[in-house]
C-alpha cells in the first residue's frame, strides 16, 4: 500500500468513526477524521475528512482500502482505478464536487478521482452498501463522492479573508507538494482562488526503481458564490494539467492531461420545496507516448531486422451534464424527485512520430448519452422502522463515427487492419438501452446502540464505449492492465446485478461494529472471453504480437454470468480516552456461474489495524496493513497469483487548536519489506529495475512529513 494514504486518515489507520463514541470521551479525543453519515443508518456512508489536508498523497484512490469493501486498481502514479466489492472503473459511480468527469483516454490513464489532489480535499465519501437511486446513474458498483476544500460564507456583511498555505514532501520517490487557498467573504459573497503543484520521481523499493513512475499535477481553481435568504448560486471554473506521469502498468505513459471543467449550481427553498440544480461542461485533451519516458518496444520485421516502434497518441472528451431533484413531504416521509444526465464525446487517434502516413482512428466520434429521471420515499415507518423505495429509470445512447487505419510496415498487417475497419463501419454501431434500477431497503433500530440493515436492489450498467467500440485488437480498456489486447462487441447487453446485503451496526461508548454481508448476482457482466474464431481479428492480432515477441492473448468483450459475494466491517475499541484500537477488513469473491473461472482483479482478503494514543493536541498511531495470498485468479485473462504481505507504518500528528498550524510526520513500511499489491498492474516497461510481466511492487521504506497553516 502507498505511503501516503495513512496522512490523511487522520489517527486512525482505519479509523470508520470516532464520531460513535459518547460525548463524554468526544471530550478527550476530537479526531473524528474519518466519521459515518446517513440518514438511514449511522453507518450508511464512510466520509474521508483529511484534517492534515497535505500530507504527501499523490493520488487520493489509494485512500479507498480505510472504507470497508473499497480497494483501488493501481496503473501508475496519478492512476488509480476505484473499486467496490469487487466492481470496478465505470461500474463505480464517482462524482467530483456533483459532476461527472469522463477519463480523457480510453486507457483510463485519467479516472476520475485524479482530479482532485490530496491538497484540495475536503472530503472523500462511499456510500456504504447499495447506493441510492439518487446518487447518480449506473451505480452497479456503488456511489462515490469527493468534495475539495472552498470557501465559505462569513457571519455578518463584515468582509472577512482567510487563507490556507501547506507544503509536504516524502522521501520514496523525492516528492514535494505545495497548495494554497485564499478567500474573501461576507454573508452574502465568497469568492476564493486555489492553486497547488505536485512534483515526484520514480518510486523507490528494495529491488531499487520503479521506471517510469514519475508524476507532476498542478491545479488551479477559482470559484465565487451568492446567498440570499434561501437561495444559493455557486460558479466555478478549474484548470488541471498532469505533465510528464509514469504509467508503468500500461503501454504508454501520460505526456500531458489538460482539463477545463466550468460547473453552475443553485440550491433554495420554493414553496416548501428543497430544490438542487447544477449544469456543468469539461474539456480533455490528452497526449501519451511509448517512448519518452521508457525505452520504446522492438518490432522485428520478416528480414529479421530490428526497429523500435514509437508511439504516442492524442485524445480527447467532451462532456455536459445537468442534475435537478426537488425534495418534499410526502405521506409522512420526504420524495426526492430529480432527472439527471451525461452527454460525452471521445476521440482518440494513434500516431508513428517517424512516418507520418502511419494513423489509427482508435475510437472515432463516439458518442456515448446517459439521461433519465427518478424518484426515492425515505420514510419512518414507526419508532423503529425506517424505509427507504427508490426507482430509476436510465436511457443510454451510444454511436461511433468511421474508423481507418493506415501506414502500417507490412502489407499483411494493413491488408488486416483494412478489413477490421471496414467491417466496424458496416456494423450496427448506433445502439440505445433503456435500464431500470430499483432500491428497497429496511433498517431496524433495535435499540440505542444496534441497527439492522436489509437491502435488495436490481442495478444496471451498460457497456463502455472502450466495450462495445474496441474494432482493432488493441489494450484500449479503460485500464485493465492485464497485457492481453481486446476486440469489442457492438452487440453487448447491459449487465443487470440483483443485489442483497444485511448489516448490524452497533455502536457503545466502549467500541463500535458495523459488519456487512452482500451477495450480487450478475446477468450479462462483461468480460474479455478467448477470441476463438479465425477472420482479420486473429491474423492481425497473431502477426502484431508475433512482431513484438509478445505472449498476449486476444479476447472479445462478451456477456457472461458472474456473481459477487463477501463481508466488510469496521470496528473499533476505546480502551480509554488516551488510547483506541481501530480496524477495517474487507472481502470479496468474485467468479462466474457459467465456468469454474473466477473473475479478473479482485483482491483476497485485506485488513488493517491500528493503535493510537491521544494526548490534547497530538496523536501517534501504530499500524499494520495486511493481506493474504491471492490464489483464485482469472484463467482466462492469465492473471499471477500472488503472494501475502504485512506492512508495519508509524506516524504522528499535532494540531494546535489556536494557532491554525498543524503537522504531520511519520513512516510507512517501516521494515522496508518488498511486497506487491495483489490489485496493482503488470509492468510494461524494459528499462527498469522490476521484470517485465511481473506485478508493479509497493513503495519501500518512506520518511514524510507535513506542514499546514490555516487563518
Amino acid at each position: 500500500m502507498n505511503n501516503k494514504c495513512k496522512i490523511t486518515v487522520k489517527s486512525i489507520a482505519s479509523i470508520l468513526s470516532l464520531a460513535f463514541s459518547s460525548q463524554s470521551y468526544a471530550e478527550h479525543a476530537e479526531l473524528p477524521s474519518i466519521n459515518v453519515t446517513g440518514t438511514q443508518s449511522e453507518f450508511s456512508s464512510s466520509v474521508i475528512q483529511p484534517d492534515f489536508i497535505n500530507a504527501p498523497q499523490g493520488d487520493i484512490a489509494k485512500l479507498l482500502p480505510y472504507v470497508p469493501g473499497a480497494n483501488v486498481n493501481s496503473n501508475g502514479a496519478l492512476t488509480g482505478i476505484a473499486q467496490y466489492r469487487g466492481m470496478y472503473g465505470d461500474r463505480v459511480n464517482i462524482m467530483i464536487d456533483g459532476i461527472k468527469i469522463s477519463s480523457g483516454g480510453p486507457n483510463a490513464m485519467d479516472p476520475a478521482l485524479s482530479y482532485i489532489p490530496k491538497s484540495r480535499l475536503q472530503s472523500l465519501e462511499v456510500i456504504r452498501g447499495i447506493a441510492p437511486v439518487r446518487s447518480g446513474n449506473e451505480t452497479i458498483g456503488g456511489s462515490m463522492m469527493t468534495r475539495s476544500i472552498h470557501s465559505e460564507f462569513g457571519d455578518d456583511d463584515n468582509v472577512e479573508f482567510h487563507g490556507q498555505v501547506a507544503v509536504g514532501g516524502q522521501t520514496a520517490d523525492t516528492s514535494y507538494d505545495v497548495s494554497t487557498l485564499l478567500s474573501i467573504t461576507n454573508q452574502n459573497h465568497r469568492f476564493q482562488l486555489a492553486a497547488s503543484r505536485e512534483e515526484g520521481d520514480d518510486t523507490r523499493f528494495d529491488g531499487g526503481d520503479i521506471h517510469p513512475s514519475e508524476h507532476e499535477r498542478n491545479v488551479y481553481d477559482l470559484g465565487y458564490g451568492y446567498q440570499q435568504d434561501d437561495h444559493e448560486i455557486a460558479v466555478n471554473y478549474e484548470r488541471r494539467d498532469s505533465n510528464a506521469t509514469g504509467t508503468p502498468a500500461l503501454p504508454m505513459d501520460i505526456v500531458f492531461v489538460n482539463a477545463d471543467i466550468a460547473s453552475a449550481k443553485y440550491k433554495g427553498v420554493w414553496n416548501k420545496a428543497e430544490i438542487n440544480s447544477k449544469v456543468y461542461y469539461t474539456q480533455v485533451d490528452h497526449k501519451m507516448s511509448n517512448f519518452e519516458l521508457r525505452d520504446a518496444p522492438t518490432m522485428t520485421m520478416m528480414n529479421g531486422m530490428t526497429m523500435p516502434m514509437r508511439r504516442f497518441a492524442l485524445t480527447d472528451s467532451e462532456d455536459y451534464g445537468y442534475g435537478f431533484d426537488a425534495a418534499v413531504s410526502f405521506a409522512g416521509g420526504t420524495l426526492k424527485l430529480g432527472t439527471d444526465g451525461h452527454f460525452a464525446e471521445h476521440n482518440a487517434d494513434i500516431f508513428n512520430p517517424m512516418d507520418s502516413r502511419f494513423l489509427v482512428k482508435n475510437f472515432h466520434e463516439v458518442e456515448r448519452d446517459v439521461f433519465g429521471f427518478y424518484g426515492e420515499w425515505d420514510k419512518s415507518i414507526s419508532n423503529i422502522w425506517d424505509l427507504q423505495l427508490g426507482m430509476r429509470y436510465t436511457r443510454i445512447e451510444m454511436d461511433a463515427g468511421e474508423v481507418s487505419a493506415g501506414g502500417f510496415p507490412m502489407a499483411m498487417l494493413q491488408m488486416q487492419a483494412n478489413t477490421l475497419a471496414t467491417n466496424f463501419n458496416a456494423s450496427a454501431r448506433e445502439q440505445t438501452d433503456n435500464n431500470i434500477d430499483l432500491v428497497v431497503k429496511l433498517t431496524k433500530h433495535i435499540n440505542n446502540s444496534t441497527d439492522l440493515e436489509v437491502g435488495i436492489a436490481r442495478k444496471t450498467r451498460s457497456p463502455s464505449y472502450q466495450e462495445r467500440y474496441l474494432w482493432l485488437p488493441l489494450e484500449s480498456t479503460a485500464g485493465l492492465a492485464d497485457g492481453n489486447n481486446y476486440v469489442g462487441n457492438v452487440d453487448l447487453k447491459p449487465e443487470v446485478a440483483y443485489q442483497f446485503e444485511l448489516g448490524i451496526d452497533q455502536h457503545t461508548d466502549q467500541y463500535y461494529l458495523s459488519p456487512r454481508a452482500f451477495y450480487h448476482h450478475v446477468d450479462d457482466y462483461i468480460q474479455g472471453v478467448d477470441h476463438t474464431s479465425g477472420g482479420a481479428s486473429r491474423m492481425f492480432h497473431n502477426m502484431l504480437t508475433g512482431m513484438l515477441g509478445s505472449n498476449s492473448k486476444l479476447l472479445q468483450f462478451a456477456n457472461v454470468d458472474a456473481r459477487l459475494y463477501g463481508i466488510d466491517l469496521n470496528w473499533g475499541v476505546f480502551i480509554n480516552p488516551q488510547w483506541r484500537l481501530n480496524g477495517v477488513l474487507s472481502y470479496v469473491e468474485g467468479k462466474r456461474r457459467d465456468t469454474e473461472d473466477y473473475l479478473y482483479r479482485i483482491s483476497p482478503i485485506t485488513t488493517t489495524l491500528g493503535l493510537t494514543h491521544q494526548r490534547n493536541d497530538w496523536s501517534a498511531t501504530l499500524e499494520t496493513v495486511a493481506a493474504s495470498a491471492k490464489s483464485h485468479v482469472s484463467s482466462v485473462t492469465n492473471e499471477q497469483k500472488t503472494g501475502g504481505y504485512a506492512l508495519l507504518n508509524l506516524y504522528a500528528q499535532y494540531q494546535s487548536h489556536h494557532s491554525g498550524f498543524s503537522l504531520t510526520a511519520g513512516i510507512d513500511n517501516l521494515l522496508d519489506k518488498t511486497y506487491t499489491s495483489h490489485l496493482s498492474g503488470y509492468n510494461r516497461v524494459s528499462n527498469s529495475d522490476v521484470d517485465k510481466g511481473q506485478r508493479v511492487p509497493g513503495a519501500g521504506i518512506s520518511a514524510y512529513v507535513s506542514i499546514n497553516y490555516e487563518w
